[in-house]
């Protein structure tokens, strides 16, 4: 996939070169003239286009492409308003068009702007909104994964689960996800207005969000004690990984130090509403609770396995551990919770996950500043299950409602952390 990706550039180059020449040409074959009144209706206008200029088909157009270039060459040639034709939007066009008909909601076209965006999303702080989002399942519109913590998408009350309408106005419907990361991110102290369908709301909500500054900071920790219906004390940790990052792993090895000091008897690693990440970086979570062995494996396009394996020698081997996973953890996540199940590292509590198992890449497009997300294989989980489509199913799975006042699946990993603890005192 990626030696033919290669080879696409240059033979749309080429293509545009060449249409410079046939816009100013008059030079050419042309058909033997055709009295009008000899041919009715249709036959008519065929005869009439034959006669126009031919320009030659150069010989390097992969097979298949061929009519691309015929296209451009007719509108090039017989368009009737030729001096608004913009050969940059006309192969954009053409770009967006082969990636829809791949039918791949993870596979796009990024602008330059938006290719802009996507590297400042993976290495630091950010102006937008502070929402993670994804496709639906059917791959129309754009979902709320979740706010990320004290950010302007937070505290104007967008929610998990919130189906994105439209973004000022304009109809998100077919748009990918890059697409809306594009439009909705923007310069701080800027507004953006998000048409939103929430669960259990009969009419659309407006909502308008001042964009900010946002924070990349991944990982968050906080303990249960006795009145968080722990009766352990030392207590349990929660930590809670938001998105997989440059950072998270740094991240997580400070809060384990950190869960160590306090004297935590357990961990329940929260992963819920985690839209994935960075594989590297869920390669390197799963590195701190797992003494080696593989995390994942990807097979492309050619059919070729790769294998990621975590590093030995973690900080929190022997902690007793619980994973919390929900609808929305998807990706990065699902390669984490399949790894610590599959290895019976850890309990898997919560609803079946989203199911977004595909390896994407960032490829840029010398010639256009903008970029290609491309899906060049799949991940598997370490016992050979794919993720894509299908998820990762809990050990324990429990549903939580959107509305719901009790956090039923906390209060099951605290239970199960109880639980692991019994045997080991009785053992």
């Amino acid at each position: 996939m990626l030696n033919s990706f290669g080879r696409w550039r240059p033979v749309v180059a080429g293509v545009f070169v060449l249409l410079a020449v046939a816009c100013s040409s008059g030079d050419g074959d042309t058909a033997t003239p055709v009295a009008d009144e000899e041919l009715p209706g249709r036959d008519r206008l065929i005869a009439t286009a034959t006669a126009l200029p031919v320009i030659d088909r150069p010989d390097d157009i992969p097979e298949g492409l061929e009519p691309v270039w015929e296209t451009f060459a007719a509108i090039s040639r017989e368009y009737v308003d030729r001096s608004t034709i913009d050969p940059e939007a006309l192969a954009r066009g053409a770009i967006r068009g082969m990636l829809e008909a791949l039918d791949d909601p993870y596979t796009a076209y990024v602008t330059p702007l938006g290719y802009q965006r996507q590297l400042e999303s993976f290495q630091g702080d950010f102006e937008g909104i502070g929402a993670q989002i994804d496709s639906t399942p059917d791959g129309s519109r754009v979902i709320v994964v979740a706010p990320i913590p004290d950010t302007p998408a937070e505290r104007a009350g967008l929610m998990s689960g919130d189906i994105i309408l439209a973004v000022d106005g304009d109809d998100t419907e077919g748009w990918s996800v890059i697409d809306a990361v594009t439009r909705i991110r923007g310069e701080g102290g800027t507004p953006v207005e998000l048409v939103i369908q929430r669960l259990g709301e009969l009419d659309p909500i407006v909502v308008t969000i001042i964009r900010g500054t946002i924070p990349t900071a991944s990982v968050f920790k906080r303990d249960l004690h006795d009145g968080d219906n722990n009766p352990q004390d030392p207590p349990y940790s929660v930590i809670r990984i938001t998105q997989f990052t440059e950072r998270t792993a740094d991240e997580l090895h400070t809060i384990i130090e950190d869960v160590k000091e306090v004297g935590s008897k357990g961990i329940i690693l929260d992963v819920r509403r985690n839209p994935g990440g960075i594989l590297q970086a869920a390669v390197d979570v799963a590195s701190e609770f797992l003494d080696g062995g593989l995390v994942t494996y990807d097979v492309n396009g050619r059919g070729d396995r790769r294998d990621w394996t975590a590093n030995s020698g973690g900080s929190a081997l022997d902690v007793p551990l619980v994973l919390l996973v929900d609808e929305f953890s998807a990706s990065a996540s699902e390669v984490l919770a399949a790894a610590l199940q599959d290895h019976q590292r850890a309990a898997v509590i919560g609803a079946q996950t989203f199911g977004k198992g595909s390896v994407n890449i960032l490829r840029d497009l010398r010639e256009d500043e903008g970029g290609l997300y491309l899906t060049i294989g799949r991940w598997f989980t370490p016992n050979g299950n794919l993720i894509e489509g299908d998820g990762v199913h809990p050990d324990v799975e429990i549903e939580l409602p959107f509305d719901a006042e009790v956090d039923t699946q906390l209060n099951a990993a605290i239970e199960q952390l109880n639980f692991q603890l019994s045997i080991v005192q009785v053992g």
